[in-house]
């Protein structure tokens, strides 16, 4: 939960210890930090309880003494629910559920808005089921969610269960944000699992984006998933809403962590919004993933946006000084993201494309290998031989390597990719540079390519010297139909002495 949204979280908690109505009285307060806020509450509150605990302990003492339907009328009627709240703590655990038993629920949820959970723990977690959900079908009705949510942590699963279905959507946003202990979110979440699209629309019905980004912020990896995925499923208008209220908020470090849990159609919904491709949002989404540790988490929205918004973001990306891009280049190859990282290489310009490729840490032959695989892997070839083509010429013999090492498919793949682009030229150079088996392996693929005529009409007069004279060099390799092509398209290229001397055997 970011800063503010957690103030707001203890401000409304300690209004109601204090009896403030509005606790937009306490915003004085908001310069506090929301541990400090919570820790004047805990003490405000152990100073309410202990100052009579003496006095407390004797009444507690004496309930033993009458019988239960006794003790029950006395707490209604004489005690009250303050007095009744303030003795609970003090009661064997049995003896308070059976008191409870007697009384009607109006008076338990009223005693239930006093009770301190850290104290009646031991009591509150012995409430038979149905007892729990009469209290919160009185506490939802009197729009109570601030009790709730400092309960939810101390009551059994089971009594979550029963109580929570008295409870609307809107009901369990609020009470998600107003949580004594967060960690219970995922088992709340885990109960109300089938709900999750109605607390969604919720958010946005009832203007309680607040409450649900806090949410997002406050559960785990595979919840976050759960939910995106639910959001983008409801719609662009919720998707709109929610890009809104997280910018309103300045909420990014919370968004960007649920959008890289997604899954692939999701995110891609998410990055297709054209409010995403502003630079009202992109520009702080790059500040908190850049400056905050959250570039793993941009990613794998990266790598769905459309061309403006991914060159934007490659702008940024590249004005990092050597040794802080190279750190980016890291983080991505450790996380196995080249999937993600190579389309905003090839989104640079070519000079920052070439900045970047002339790094160190491009010159590693694992991080080398990396890109390789998974160009390979992903079919991701017309992305991956532009940044191939930028790097330097020391690192042809590992690229060469990687080269060999690729399935047939996948050499085919390349080939017939590059034979489409302009990167013809880098794809042969490096296959020539292989080891002779290696070499004679991807010979034998561009012979018996289906479309070999797309391969040879993208050897042309502007391919560099280096690939006519590699192909001259391993002329006693080539197979006699291809040499014989090879050398026809030469001529027509323009380049009779090549076509002379692959002629020549």
């Amino acid at each position: 939960m970011t800063a503010p949204l957690l103030v707001r979280a203890e401000t409304t908690k300690l209004a109601r210890l204090l009896d403030v109505s509005d606790p937009a009285r306490l915003e004085f307060l908001s310069g506090l930090s929301p541990a400090a806020i919570r820790a004047f509450r805990e003490r405000a509150t152990d100073l309410l309880f202990d100052r009579d605990a003496q006095r407390l302990q004797r009444v507690a003492a004496a309930s033993k003494l009458v019988p239960t339907a006794i003790s029950a009328k006395a707490a209604e009627r004489a005690f009250g629910p303050v007095l009744c709240a303030a003795v609970a703590g003090s009661v064997e655990p049995a003896q308070a559920i059976s008191i409870a038993k007697a009384l009607p629920a109006q008076f338990l949820a009223e005693t239930a808005v006093q009770l301190d959970p850290r104290r009646t723990a031991a009591v509150i977690a012995e409430v038979p089921p149905r007892l729990v959900a009469a209290v919160a079908k009185e506490l939802f009705a009197c729009g109570d969610h601030v009790t709730m949510g400092r309960f939810v942590g101390v009551v059994p699963e089971a009594s979550m269960r029963a109580a929570l279905p008295e409870a609307s959507d809107a009901d369990l946003l609020r009470i998600g944000f107003l949580l004594e202990d967060k960690s219970t979110m995922d088992t709340l979440l885990g109960i109300v699992e089938d709900r999750i699209p109605g607390v969604i629309r919720a958010a946005g019905e009832h203007n309680l984006w607040a409450e649900a980004i806090d949410l997002l912020d406050t559960v785990d990896h595979a919840n976050r998933a759960k939910i995106g995925d639910v959001a983008a499923s409801l719609g662009d208008d919720v998707l709109d809403a929610l890009i809104e209220a997280v910018r309103e908020l300045n909420a990014w470090s919370t968004l960007l962590p649920v959008t890289s849990a997604m899954n692939h159609d999701s995110l891609r919904a998410l990055a297709a919004r054209p409010v995403v491709h502003t630079e009202a949002v992109l520009a702080p989404i790059m500040d908190v993933a850049l400056d905050h540790g959250l570039w793993l988490d941009l990613l794998p929205l990266s790598a769905h946006l459309p061309a403006a918004p991914l060159a934007f973001l490659a702008t940024r990306v590249a004005e990092k000084p050597d040794d802080e891009l190279a750190d980016l280049i890291r983080q991505a190859d450790t996380a196995g993201r080249w999937d993600a990282l190579l389309p905003l290489a090839l989104a640079m310009s070519d000079t920052d494309r070439r900045r970047m490729a002339g790094l160190p840490i491009m010159r590693e032959p694992e991080v080398l290998r990396a890109v390789i695989n998974t160009i390979a892997a992903h079919e991701l070839w017309s992305q991956g031989l532009p940044l191939v083509d930028a790097l330097p010429e020391s690192t042809k013999p590992i690229l060469a390597t990687c080269i060999g090492d690729l399935t047939r498919e996948q050499l085919l793949a390349a080939l017939q990719t590059a034979a489409r682009s302009a990167t013809i030229d880098t794809l042969v150079d490096i296959a020539l540079a292989q080891e002779p088996e290696g070499r004679a392996r991807v010979l034998e693929i561009i012979d018996r390519m289906d479309d070999l005529a797309d391969f040879l009409e993208a050897l042309t007069p502007e391919t560099p010297e280096v690939v006519w004279h590699g192909l001259i060099q391993v002329r006693d390799e080539i197979p006699a139909r291809l040499r014989v092509q090879l050398a026809d398209r030469a001529t027509t290229c323009g380049h009779g002495a090549v076509a002379d001397q692959l002629h020549a055997i």
